[in-house]
């Protein structure tokens, strides 16, 4: 499996667009050799000019797939560099590499003869996997794969747009297994034919509109077919001069040329004047340049009743000079006037044009942008009145690039939203309605989006306290991977279920721009853009609002260290190739300077890269009123090179200097907001962050999460389970500023640890599921009892059980470990699972309710397999014991003190009169001891009055999750009234699947659902119970 998939989870396929693989033999036999073609310019041209050698990352796709993703027998390994999967180039044909498939595809892939081979599943790559080529709109590659037992033929030439230009060759290669009569029809009109075994035409596509493209071969009385389906456009292209705008002199004579593909009007005109027409395919006509600082010549083409237009712009004379306007920020900024002012940094560029919707994508002397004295910013307010509309007019939207200089164009470094042709295909209007149309003919690359009339979010709470910094207890969250929708209306709906479990502060994995759709969100390309994937802006301000509500404050996960190769931070000055830095990068290093970089390494010493961390830090808490930030390898903020860890570890002052910088920015929006570090360096830097202005905080790092997985798998030689690391106090920390983890994103789960590798002793195994549950409950136990804040990985409240690296098709490889992940709301049906959330929300109302949790360690034991750990507060002593061995064990000094103590999850009192008489506990077993009695009052999930009316009426959903079809069954005692309804997480009825009288017995009903993806419940009703089921629909 790729590592990041970009298909939906529709089982459906691309196909070989524009020929981005070729197959020799045409139709591919799975008994037989097969030598493919890589053009690495087509589809997503990801490894175009790499100047890399190329490796192949491949399956296939057999009956057994439940997806496209879902591949079978994979052959390759992801960032492996294996001889045997290196592709050839061809000689003399640049970007052109070959491999074979031998001796026979069935046989390289070690498929057996009687499983059918349907599709070859393909990723191209560097060595590393940091660039890969894929097929169009970033999904894998398919090649159809015949059986050789009958008539089958392989269709090429599908361009994999849904336009295509009128007239314009379209290259159509046709294979077949056997000799055939093959027909190529165009909406059912014949065009070409011929008989053998290949077919190869330039089918021209004459009128506008929709055209079926469709194959036919026959042999005998065998029939098959192929077809797809693109609508031919009208399409301009301006042949000289290459690029626009084109810097001359007065005087200077240019060729002028386009070509339309197809017989049409053209004309060239400037000014209003016409320049020249013809009645042709092509134009071509030799101008003078006048005395005028922008020039532009429009070409237009008419074909049947279709225009379309495309401009040259020449520019005569260098740009106005004038200062930036005192207080203009970065990017685009609305008027009160309702016009738009443009600010771009951009130092050693000379020229820059706005070019969007409002002028044609073209140059103009209107849109040149103002340059300032010292030649680094370029500046320019357009106008109300020249805007694409104005308010009560229309609705719209303005959408933009910088043409820079002879480079081409580039999307606004500080956009706040972006259209991607690529990716923006794959979000549905469920979670992103009314995204503008990308302009395909206009222009190329990501645009940037501004809403000229955005939507004012009314927010409901104005005045929000934030929980204690070092109370804490911190929710990391991946939208994609909690919920099938990866919405935030349906994060805003769970709400209530992550309240009852008494967390305080959510912490959304990035939420910025990246690269794709399916992501970690780590390849940022744009850090002030909302990524559309996870919904619209007023949905996130929704989902803080809601969480302010409910007194949880919202923190996102940011990432500064680096930018991904579509961001303009790095097109703008590339190096040899377009999407790397190049030495003259004001805001990127050409090598990274530490050793654990991805990306492209920026540099934080630079004015222009520490103004824009500030100015997009700063949008994220006034827009969103985010609460606070996590900032991801915070140690990579430095330029002290070196690839020894243990150099990069050491005090950097400069580093701290530019963190100070972002705290004191960040505090100066809210001087709450939390600031916290994955920094894992000395503790002398943590030390003094942490006692800087308002505090920062640090993530403890994978020790104690090592610690406390060992002692929970029941490992506890030596020191190896010794989680004393969690305390800050044990760090050289002067304050609590460890957020502290068992698991986290980037982290192995632990219930996954335990049910592969849990030691046993006699009959108790850790592996054994329910066991393997109970241990992550005594982990807890030892974990949120400790003081300073704490953090969970989502879905550890259900013991989630599926590993970091899980693939799609079931296996365990680190390729995989960006994939998604299977979500697991059902696990809430599951007793054993529901009771480690039970457990882990009854320590967390202790936790936020009293001091128990937050006073001093007086004593403690964290070595070995019997632990202790004696806690005093204001409120009164806490005592936690536990057994992390796998045979029973005895524990003395229980307590601190003689006298009654309070077991918290039993209820019962008990009396200590000698503290060195023992207390026997089981292998996994423990015990909270508090001075006082506390009622246990965490929240809770489903209760034992619906278990049991789910026995009673042997209620059941299949399949769970499901992709629409869904079948419900139940058995009723006597003839009753029932409703059977689908329910939305805060039980709002969504959908009636039954109404109506049934008779005593078993019954069966059988439902499509048309909802969107996302969790629900069924509640049944027989008019004496109420049974509801968790369903999640994908």
């Amino acid at each position: 499996m790729p590592r990041i998939l970009l298909c939906t989870l529709l089982f459906s396929f691309s196909v070989l667009q524009a020929q981005i693989v070729t197959t020799d033999p045409a139709v591919p036999v799975a008994g037989q050799a097969l030598t493919i073609t890589y053009d690495a310019t087509q589809g997503t041209a990801g490894l175009r000019d790499c100047n890399c050698d190329i490796y192949l990352h491949t399956g296939v796709i057999t009956p057994a797939s439940t997806h496209s993703g879902d591949w079978k027998f994979v052959k390759t390994e992801w960032g492996k560099a294996e001889p045997d999967w290196k592709l050839t180039p061809v000689a003399g044909e640049a970007n052109k590499y070959t491999y074979t498939f031998t001796p026979t595809v069935r046989q390289y892939y070690g498929v057996p003869e009687e499983t059918e081979i349907q599709k070859i599943a393909l990723v191209f790559r560097d060595a590393t996997g940091d660039r890969e080529g894929k097929a169009a709109g970033g999904t894998d590659i398919f090649i159809d794969v015949s059986s050789g037992s009958a008539l089958d033929l392989n269709l090429l030439g599908d361009p994999g747009t849904d336009t295509y230009a009128l007239g314009k060759p379209l290259p159509i290669t046709v294979g077949t297994t056997a000799d055939a009569t093959i027909s190529l029809f165009d909406n059912d009109s014949l065009v070409a034919t011929a008989t053998g075994t290949q077919l190869t035409h330039d089918l021209r596509l004459l009128s506008p509109g929709q055209h079926t493209v469709r194959v036919e071969a026959k042999s005998g009385d065998q029939v098959v077919a192929d077809s797809f389906s693109v609508e031919a456009v009208l399409v301009l292209e301006i042949t000289s001069p290459v690029n626009s705008p084109v810097s001359a002199t007065v005087g200077d004579r240019f060729t002028i040329a386009a070509n339309s593909f197809i017989t049409s009007e053209l004309r060239i005109t400037t000014g209003g004047e016409v320049v020249s027409q013809v009645n042709a395919s092509e134009i071509s006509t030799e101008v003078v340049l006048p005395d005028a600082a922008v020039t532009t010549y429009t070409v237009t083409a008419t074909y049947q009743g279709e225009t379309t237009r495309a401009a040259v712009t020449f520019v005569t004379g260098p740009p106005a000079i004038a200062a930036v306007p005192e207080g203009l920020s970065p990017g685009a900024t609305l008027l009160e006037d309702g016009g738009v002012s443009f600010l771009l940094r951009a130092p050693g560029k000379t020229d820059v044009f706005i070019v969007g919707n409002f002028n044609n994508w073209s140059p103009t002397a209107g849109s040149r942008m103002n340059r300032s004295p010292d030649g680094t910013s370029f500046w320019l307010t357009i106008p109300e009145e020249d805007l694409p509309c104005q308010p009560l007019l229309c609705d719209s939207d303005l959408l933009y690039q910088y043409a820079i200089d002879d480079q081409g164009r580039f999307a606004d470094p500080y956009s706040t939203l972006v259209l991607d042709p690529q990716n923006d295909p794959f979000i549905t209007d469920v979670t992103f309605a009314d995204i503008p149309s990308y302009p395909t003919d206009e222009t190329e690359g990501i645009v940037s989006w501004v809403r000229l009339f955005p939507p004012d979010y009314d927010w409901q709470v104005d005045e929000f306290e934030r929980p204690d910094p070092e109370k804490m207890v911190v929710y990391e969250l991946l939208v994609r991977d909690f919920l099938a929708s990866h919405s935030y209306r349906e994060l805003t709906d769970t709400l209530d279920y992550l309240d009852r479990l008494g967390i305080n502060t959510i912490e959304l994995m990035p939420v910025s721009e990246f690269e794709g759709n399916i992501s970690w969100g780590y390849n940022v390309s744009f850090h002030m853009a909302l990524d559309k994937y996870y919904g619209t802006p007023e949905d996130l301000k929704a989902f803080v609002d809601a969480a302010h509500a409910r007194g949880i404050a919202v923190v996102l996960d940011v990432v500064y260290n680096h930018a991904f190769g579509q961001s303009p931070l790095i097109r703008m000055w590339p190096g040899t190739q377009p999407y790397e830095p190049g030495a003259d990068n004001p805001y990127a290093n050409v090598t990274a300077r530490h050793p654990f970089n991805v990306g492209y390494d920026l540099n934080h010493e630079s004015t222009l890269t520490r103004e824009y961390v500030k100015t997009t830090l700063a949008y994220w808490l006034e827009e969103f009123r985010i609460d606070g930030f996590r900032f991801d390898l915070s140690k990579g903020f430095t330029q002290n090179f070196s690839n020894d860890v243990d150099v990069w570890n050491e005090y950097d002052a400069s580093r701290i200097a530019i963190l100070k910088e972002y705290a004191d920015l960040v505090w100066s929006v809210n001087d709450e907001a939390y600031v916290i570090m994955e920094h894992l360096g000395e503790s002398r830097e943590e030390n003094e962050l942490a006692q800087y202005g308002n505090g920062m905080y640090f993530w403890s790092g994978y020790q104690p999460h090592d610690a406390y997985l060992e002692a929970s798998m029941g490992y506890n030689e030596g020191s190896k389970s010794n989680f004393s690391d969690v305390l800050a106090v044990n760090r050289g920390f002067d304050q609590r500023s460890l957020v502290a983890y068992m698991e986290s994103h980037d982290e192995e789960r632990m219930v996954y640890k335990n049910r592969e590798f849990g030691n046993s002793s006699g009959n108790y195994s850790v592996k054994d599921l329910p066991t393997a549950l109970e241990r992550a409950e005594l982990a807890s136990a030892f974990f949120y009892t400790l003081p300073g804040p704490k953090m969970l990985w989502q879905f550890g409240e259900l013991g989630y059980d599926y590993p970091i690296n899980y693939c799609a098709d079931g296996r365990v490889d680190n390729s995989c470990r960006t994939d998604p992940k299977p979500i697991v709301w059902e696990y809430r049906d599951n007793a054993d699972r529901q009771e480690v959330y039970h457990t882990i929300a009854d320590l967390l109302y202790l936790r936020n309710n009293y001091d128990y949790f937050h006073g001093n360690v007086t004593a403690s034991n964290f070595n070995g397999a019997v632990k202790y750990v004696h806690l005093d507060s204001d409120d009164g002593r806490a005592a936690i014991i536990g057994n992390f061995g796998v045979t029973g064990a005895q524990v003395t000094n229980a307590v601190p003190t003689t006298g009654t103590w309070y077991d918290y999850f039993n209820g019962e009192s008990v009396t200590f009169s000698d503290l060195s008489a023992g207390i026997d506990l089981g292998p996994g077993e423990y015990r909270v001891y508090l001075s006082q009695e506390v009622e246990r009052k965490g929240g809770r999930l489903s209760t034992a009055t619906n278990d049991a009316a789910v026995a009673r009426l042997f209620f059941s959903v299949f399949p769970n999750p499901t992709s629409g079809t869904l079948h419900t069954t139940f058995t009723l005692e006597r003839s009753s009234e029932v409703n059977v309804v689908l329910m939305d997480l805060l039980g709002r009825p969504v959908h009636q699947l039954f109404s109506g009288a049934l008779s005593a017995g078993d019954h069966r009903l059988d439902t499509t659902l048309s909802v969107p993806a996302g969790s629900y419940f069924l509640r049944i009703t027989d008019g004496s119970t109420s049974a509801v089921r968790p369903l999640v629909v994908r």
